[in-house]
């Protein structure tokens, strides 16, 4: 469901842009009501447009959030269900500290793992571990995919949002060149 909103927004977003691209290098209509209608409409519909996109944007923001929150969480079960696998009694309050100092920062995976290696390894079962392992890279991919989501969906939104501010400057522009007399001609410019 992600990326198909995510593609049907970038497509809305780049055959509006084209349109509205090419309207302004098309010949405008005779009268000015007729071009202050048809801009009017322009402006409305990439305004709709862009409104659309921002709310595609903040949902896929909101699920790139959950994933790196769902990637935190099965980072943490994967590195308690190596801690498990790997502690003996006597090196129990060695990898204890080494995981909380990881937790608060102080160490990174590379120096947690060289300590876990060096505590040895009990009689349990490693597939809790392997399991665990499968569930965190899985998290990481849905993460990386989401956070591409948002990201496109972001951008959309911009150029769409940029679009809506080029052609209500064509409308303001086509009200003052539409006004009689000099005061339209000279406001034109």
């Amino acid at each position: 469901m992600g990326w198909t909103l995510v593609a049907a927004v970038v497509v809305l977003a780049a055959l509006l842009g084209g349109w509205a691209i090419s309207k302004g290098r098309q010949p405008g209509p005779e009268t000015t009501d007729e071009v202050d209608e048809e801009l009017v409409a322009d402006a409305e519909a990439i305004r709709a447009a862009a409104e659309r996109a921002v709310v595609a944007a903040d949902e896929a923001r909101h699920r790139a959030e959950h994933a790196e929150q769902a990637s935190s969480e099965a980072e943490q079960r994967y590195l308690a269900a190596q801690w498990e696998v790997r502690s003996e009694p006597g090196n129990h309050l060695v990898q204890r500290a080494a995981l909380d100092a990881y937790r608060r920062g102080d160490l990174n995976v590379t120096q947690l793992n060289t300590i876990w290696e060096h505590a040895g390894t009990s009689g349990l079962d490693p597939r809790g571990v392997d399991q665990a392992r499968e569930e965190y890279d899985r998290a990481l991919a849905e993460t990386a995919q989401v956070r591409q989501e948002a990201h496109v969906a972001e951008v959309a939104a911009e150029v769409l949002a940029e679009e809506t501010r080029i052609v209500e400057h064509d409308v303001r522009q086509a009200r003052e060149a539409s006004k009689p007399g000099l005061d339209g001609l000279l406001d034109a410019d």
